[in-house]
């Protein structure tokens, strides 16, 4: 009888123990799972700004074409007769409407394929209309090219103004080939600021950590890229959380107490409660100093 009681106090605490990992397991997937449901979630709302404000440029693009070729028109139906009283200052207001409707047009296709290299994410699908707007673009140009020659035929007099307004095209077009280069500087500077402000987060219990990579057995962070304290080897990258430094200032995290296992000036940041006892919340205070010995963060949690 005794026997059987301790076989079934045996198999009672196997089986107690066994739930437990179980349930520790379960918690452990909900809460990766809920991080990768936050990341989807920001990544779908930057796509969609990103996608209205590229649907908006188009937009724009698009309108500003008609206009020029409702312009066109206007000045085709007159070219053929003569000019009478202020018709050449009327024509030439027109022209220098379509002019200055091709600048705008112009900035914004650099605008819209700037958003596209510039973004991380996928905008093939708007590439193609954007080459057929430049496309069409180009042809309003040709178009309203060869219309001024033929006007500067014409008329002597027209043919000065129209001198006087390609001198100031001229000008035109300089400050946009300017504005081009800062832009494409701007872009290259963003890019460049952002991979600066690029951090790398990792939560978890220290057995996930350990299981992972990122701490040594001794509790110790594993640098990456050169600054290795460890006795094994580097963590992969794909442990961490790629996250913006100068959007993050507080992170909730799961759990009933947490440390930072990587290394931050302890006046930088402080550990508040939670909204319930099973959650703490990491505050970075200052975060140019709690961001300067390393740019990745790694939490250490007891569930």
């Amino acid at each position: 009888m005794k026997q059987t009681m301790k076989v079934g106090m045996v198999l009672l605490g196997a089986l107690t123990i066994a739930m437990w990992f179980g349930m520790s397991s379960i918690n452990k997937k909900k809460e990766a799972l809920s991080a990768n449901i936050e990341q989807l979630e920001r990544k779908s709302l930057q796509k969609e700004l990103v996608y209205e404000e590229m649907i908006g440029l188009i937009d724009e693009v698009e309108g500003q074409l008609d206009e020029i070729v409702t312009r066109e028109s206007l000045i085709y139906g007159q070219r053929t007769e003569a000019f009478q009283g202020d018709q050449k200052t009327k024509m030439l207001k027109e022209i220098g409407a379509i002019d200055e409707l091709i600048v705008r047009s112009n900035e914004n296709i650099i605008s819209l394929n700037d958003k596209i290299k510039s973004s991380d994410l996928k905008l093939g699908v708007f590439q193609k209309r954007i080459n057929a707007l430049q496309a069409d673009l180009t042809d309003r140009v040709t178009q309203i090219t060869g219309l001024k020659e033929e006007l500067v035929a014409k008329d002597e007099a027209l043919a000065f103004l129209m001198n006087q307004t390609d001198s100031l095209n001229q000008s035109i077009d300089q400050y946009m080939a300017d504005l081009g280069q800062k832009r494409l500087e701007i872009t290259q500077l963003t890019a460049s600021n952002n991979e600066l402000n690029k951090g790398y987060l990792a939560i978890g219990t220290f057995q996930d950590l350990k299981t992972k990579g990122v701490v040594d057995k001794e509790g110790g962070f594993l640098g990456l890229l050169g600054r290795k304290v460890a006795l094994q080897e580097d963590a992969e990258i794909t442990e961490f959380m790629t996250i913006d430094k100068r959007e993050i200032n507080r992170i909730p995290v799961a759990a009933t107490d947490l440390a930072l296992i990587s290394e931050h000036p302890s006046n930088s940041y402080r550990i508040l409660p939670g909204a319930n006892e099973t959650e703490k919340v990491l505050e970075i205070v200052d975060p140019e100093a709690f961001w300067q010995i390393s740019k990745y963060l790694v939490i250490s949690k007891k569930s």
